[in-house]
């Protein structure tokens, strides 16, 4: 599967790196960490969960985590559940 953005979702990203979605469907905000924001951002219908992992892992410096592949799994189905993402 190749998640893709919402495109009914409006995302704001914040000054510390958090990101703020709007979906207009349900009015409801939701907020990503900074590592799910980078996650937002590769879910583009390119990528699949394990290419989103691999770009993550190779973005981050060294002493920073990155998720791992079944954190991204996890957010990726809670976006989906909440249809801020598409399959």
């Amino acid at each position: 599967m190749k998640p893709r953005r919402n495109p009914d979702v409006k995302s704001t990203l914040l000054p510390d790196g958090y990101v703020v979605l709007v979906s207009s469907q349900t009015d409801w905000a939701h907020t990503l960490t900074p590592a799910g924001a980078l996650v937002w951002e590769l879910c583009d219908g390119r990528h699949s969960t394990d290419e989103i992992a691999g770009e993550i892992a190779g973005m981050l410096p060294a002493p920073v985590r990155a998720p791992d592949k079944a954190e991204i799994d996890t957010l990726v189905s809670e976006l989906l559940d909440l249809g801020l993402l598409q399959s």
